[in-house]
This record gives C-alpha cells, structure tokens and sequence, in this order.
C-alpha cells in the first residue's frame, strides 16, 4: 500500500516544529516547549510527529550540550575550551535546524547529528 501524499499544512507544521525553537531560545526553555507543544497539540500526521519529535530530541540534547559547557566555563581552565565549544555547538544547532527545515518542506525526513534521541 503506498503512504498518502502529504498536505502542505503537514510540512508547514513539520517545518514549525525545526524554526520555532529559535524564538524560544529568547524565552527560558523555549527552545524546548515548542517542539513540544506541536507534538501535543499539533496535527497527529505520522510526517508532523516524527518531526516534531526529532526537533525535540535534538533541542533537549543541544540544551544539555549548553549546560554541560556552562559548567565547564565556570572553572578557569574550562573557560578557554567552552568559548570555542560554545561557538561550534551553535553552528552545529543552526546547521541542523536549517537543514532540517529544508528537509521537511522537501516532504523528507532528516535525523539531527549528534543527539541523544529521549522522546521516541
């Protein structure tokens, strides 16, 4: 049986779901709720979850990245690794959120590199 085509609404959500993390790196945990927030509340398409989960996933990871290196640049020695660590890791979150989006917007699905996958 071949899958049903996908609606624009779906790659509309499953795109919201990659960018809308951006606004909520202005907001406390943000970055996190709104990934979270269209896995709940959003369309229950298998194309919407799946993304919605992956972006989710990958927020969780990167903010624990970010505490991880927070901690690292309290200590004198830490400070000289975290700066250039902390500048990676945003390229790194960047990157994937964009390619991402591009991805679900294609109708594909795209895997975040180097993250912990918690929400299955």
């Amino acid at each position: 049986m071949e899958p049903s085509p996908l609606v624009e609404s779906d790659k509309n959500w499953a795109i919201a779901a990659h960018l809308a993390p951006l606004l909520g790196y202005f907001i406390a945990i943000g970055q996190i709720l709104a990934p979270l927030a269209i896995l709940l509340f959003g369309p229950k398409s298998a194309f919407v979850q799946a993304h919605a989960k992956e972006s989710l996933n990958a927020q969780i990871s990167y903010t624990l990245y970010g505490l991880g290196l927070w901690l690292l640049a309290i200590t004198v020695v830490g400070l000289v690794l975290a700066v250039p660590l902390a500048l990676a890791l945003v390229v790194l979150v960047l990157w994937n959120m964009v390619a991402a989006a591009l991805a679900a917007g294609r109708g594909e699905m795209y895997t975040y590199r180097f993250i912990f996958r918690l929400v299955a």
